[in-house]
């Protein structure tokens, strides 16, 4: 029993020091070159190198859900082929261990830092993509920064207990908190059309009124009536525009369902937050299937060409797993998919696959 523990202890120690040794290279390999990236982009602009590190590193959080499978990947095949290249597990396994008691302490690892992940540090990623674009939308132009913009422009939807009012904007800036070319339907509450404003500027002034520059109103059978300044009474403001067409990556964990809920309120779709929803809930299987990849490829000893070989095996088969799951969650998004099995069938089908190969390997 209490070899067991201290082989646990071991087995867990190596495999945080060989997750946290890759983390921390593909962390500054990726900033590195996402600031190369930026730096390139920047070159017929003037932004402060500061400026441009800040990006790198804001934006380096919405790498991680292809980061973190290849760190977890790369760690369990560092941690096993170390104890191989030391004869350590031969060792153990003479004395009756099993694949799975030898497996069994990565999975507690890549169980404990994804439950950190979502709980703990998601809420804290979603606010660094804030950031991120909010800068990009800022310093580079033509970015959408946080709203979702069609072809034809950014669509609104308000109702109150008289009038709906349906709005188009070509263009949005949430500093300025001003829309710029601008439509306003208005209809009752029984869906018929009352009226039609056409605007150059609107100016949100707080949660309840709008001030309407250079603009003409047109109603039904009366002749269009032109104005330099006018005001609405619409309980629209930038916060609340802001809140319903932020991109699910920008949510943390903790407010996504009440996010969803008020989008679903609101009339809007709400596909993409629910797959995003089950894609956070699903990560941790996902990080367990690169776990069991990674032990399945490296848990026999091999030569050192052979290892080489393996670690591209396994980059292979991560960036297919990675390809069709993204293919089957857009199949999600797009309603042509159930959310459910868009987005957990992947994960879930690999495991099963991986776990039967790891009873292959142990029985024979």
């Amino acid at each position: 029993m209490i070899r067991s523990r201290i082989i646990f202890r071991y087995l867990i120690k190596e495999n945080i020091f060989s997750f946290l040794m890759v983390f921390l290279f593909s962390c500054v390999l990726f900033i590195s070159i996402d600031l190369i990236e930026l730096i390139r982009r920047s070159s017929s602009k003037e932004i402060e190198f500061s400026v441009l590190l800040k990006m790198a590193i804001f934006h380096i959080p919405s790498l991680f859900p292809i980061i973190l499978p290849t760190v977890f990947l790369l760690s369990s095949m560092n941690t096993y082929m170390k104890l191989n290249k030391n004869n350590e597990l031969s060792v153990l396994r003479a004395s009756g261990f099993s694949i799975w008691s030898l497996i069994f302490p990565a999975i507690i690892n890549v169980s404990i830092i994804s439950c950190l992940y979502l709980l703990v540090f998601n809420p804290i990623f979603a606010y660094m993509n804030v950031k991120f674009k909010n800068y990009e939308s800022i310093y580079f132009k033509g970015s959408s920064g946080l709203f979702s913009i069609s072809d034809t422009g950014l669509w609104l939807r308000e109702k109150n207990d008289e009038f709906e009012y349906v709005i188009n904007s070509q263009h949005y800036s949430f500093d300025n908190r001003t829309l710029k070319d601008v439509k306003i339907f208005k209809f009752d509450l029984e869906n018929k059309f009352l009226e039609r404003i056409d605007v150059e500027t609107v100016t949100m002034l707080d949660d309840n009124s709008w001030k309407l520059n250079n603009g003409y109103k047109l109603e039904i059978n009366k002749i269009p009536q032109n104005f330099n300044e006018n005001f609405l009474k619409i309980d629209l403001d930038a916060n609340k525009i802001e809140k319903n067409f932020r991109p699910p990556e920008t949510l943390s964990f903790w407010s996504l369902n009440e996010y969803i809920e008020n989008l679903d309120s609101s009339g809007f779709s709400i596909k993409k937050h629910l797959v995003y929803k089950n894609y956070l809930y699903s990560f941790p299987i996902i990080l367990i299937s690169m776990v069991l990849l990674g032990c399945l490829l490296s848990i026999k000893k091999e030569r050192l060409k052979k290892n080489v070989l393996k670690i591209i095996y396994g980059i292979v088969i991560g960036v297919i797993f990675h390809f069709i799951s993204d293919v089957v969650k857009t199949l999600g998004q797009t309603g042509n998919l159930n959310i459910f099995l868009s987005v957990w069938s992947p994960p879930l089908v690999f495991n099963f696959l991986l776990i039967s190969a790891l009873i292959h390997l142990e029985d024979g």
